[in-house]
């Protein structure tokens, strides 16, 4: 439980920093919006200014003081306020009072006391001094209250939007962080009975594409094989200990027969003979499994390379073929064009040998084996068929665990130690190759799709 509080709170500051940064950009893109509104409309004022001076800068000096007079007059004279001055600085004409020390042609800042009937009100002004070639300065004036006025309004919407959004970010903030909490905690829920034991048990997804989801099916994917390959290592134990029962109570019984009864030197040469026997029967198994060990711990890989199939297939053919004679078998090859694979040439060699063999062992006389080897497209096809009493469907799968042999008389009658196809599995997982036990009416098929060589 204080586990599951610590991570709720790992994720609340997690959340929090998310909404730091999510206000902070929002106070950052109001401000922007706040000095690209007021930049802009002071750029206007500015333009309109500047327009002033090229229309006053050539005025003669009557023309500008009747001017500005009557311009001084106007209704809207506190709005847009004029002075002239002379070069003494001295006052002439309009309702601008004095002229400020400012730069010319430069746009600036001042405020401005004018009537407004009985009472004084202060007003912002922008302004610009206009040299003129009859040796006057002209002042021109703007009222920017009205831009004041919006920019303060704007402030108050920017800061009423920057509260909403601080708001809103943190109900949202809050859901989410009490959604994931949720989804965390009958994640850790699941967690824990897997860590218990039950391996079947997985993590709980929705079927979107969340990330917790998508972690989640990954998980899933690796539970899946890690029950898979528990459920081989308690089949494994449990044949190990089926299957070596046998070989090591006949030695055991062996020697204390040998140790009760022999009184000859040919009594204990046969014990020992069948002791080694039984010895190499336990050996061979233990190499079997140790082969297979290996082969799935992928170490193999560095040494890929092509390799020629159909190569393969006739030298495997080659050695067997004595053996089949014996049996009265037919074996036929087809592998009339070459065919390259990427792997160990080893290990391919030991899966024709291992489904030959088997084919071998379960056809009955005067039956036929077929191999096989194509190519179609991207993938190798190699197919091992024989004509004897095949495959129960439901059995297909469970012969390519260890230690598994089919429960049909022909299985039981036959000696083997149920490895065989095991490793074949292996070495097909190492090789990237799919694996398929088929019906070949009547017999067994199994066919091998690999990549072809890169």
């Amino acid at each position: 439980m204080r586990k599951a509080k610590r991570a709720a709170r790992v994720n609340a500051g997690s959340v929090g920093w998310l909404l730091i940064v999510f206000v902070s950009s929002a106070i950052a893109l109001f401000t922007l919006l706040y000095w690209l509104t007021s930049s802009y409309l002071l750029h206007e004022v500015d333009e309109r200014l500047l327009g002033e001076v090229a229309e006053f800068h050539t005025i003669g000096r009557a023309e500008a003081i009747a001017s500005i007079a009557a311009l001084s007059r106007r209704d809207i004279a506190n709005s847009r306020p004029y002075g002239v001055f002379d070069a003494n600085h001295q006052w002439l004409a309009g309702n601008v009072a004095r002229l400020p020390a400012e730069p010319d042609r430069k746009p600036f800042d001042y405020t401005q006391t004018f009537k407004d009937g009985d009472a004084a009100v202060e007003g912002h002004y922008r302004g610009i001094i206009v040299p003129t070639t009859s040796g006057v300065r002209i002042v021109v004036g703007h009222s920017i209250d009205e831009i004041i006025v919006f920019d303060r309004t704007l402030v108050k919407t920017l800061c009423a939007g920057v509260t909403l959004t601080i708001l809103l970010a943190i109900g949202c903030g809050a859901a989410l962080n009490w959604m994931s909490n949720r989804r965390i905690r009958a994640i850790s829920e699941a967690s824990r009975e897997i860590m218990t034991g039950k391996l079947n048990r997985r993590l709980p997804t929705r079927g979107t594409s969340h990330d917790l989801d998508r972690l989640a099916s990954i998980v899933n994917t690796m539970l899946d094989e890690i029950e898979r390959l528990v459920e081989e290592v308690r089949c494994v134990c449990a044949g190990i200990a089926h299957d070596l029962r046998t070989p090591m109570t006949q030695l055991r019984a062996g020697l204390e027969r040998a140790a009760r009864r022999s009184r000859t030197p040919e009594d204990y040469a046969a014990a020992i003979n069948s002791a080694i026997a039984n010895s190499d029967v336990v050996l061979n198994r233990f190499t079997a499994l140790l082969r297979i060990a290996e082969i799935e711990a992928g170490g193999r890989q560095a040494s890929f390379g092509p390799v020629s199939l159909d190569t393969v297939l006739r030298d495997v053919v080659e050695l067997y073929e004595p053996l089949a004679h014996e049996r009265g078998l037919t074996m036929k090859l087809q592998a009339s064009t070459p065919v390259e694979v990427t792997g160990d040439v080893d290990l391919l060699f030991g899966v024709v040998e291992n489904l030959l063999d088997n084919a071998l062992k379960f056809t009955p006389r005067d039956g036929a084996v077929t191999l096989e080897v194509s190519q179609d497209g991207g993938l190798v096809m190699l197919r091992v068929a024989d004509t004897g009493p095949g495959i129960e469907p439901g059995e297909r799968e469970a012969v390519l665990r260890p230690f598994y042999r089919s429960g049909g008389a022909a299985a039981q009658a036959t000696a083997g130690h149920g490895l065989g196809l095991s490793l074949v599995a292996a070495i097909a997982r190492v090789h990237d190759a799919e694996i398929t036990i088929g019906d070949n009416q009547p017999g067994c098929k199994v066919l091998l799709r690999f990549g072809t060589a890169q």
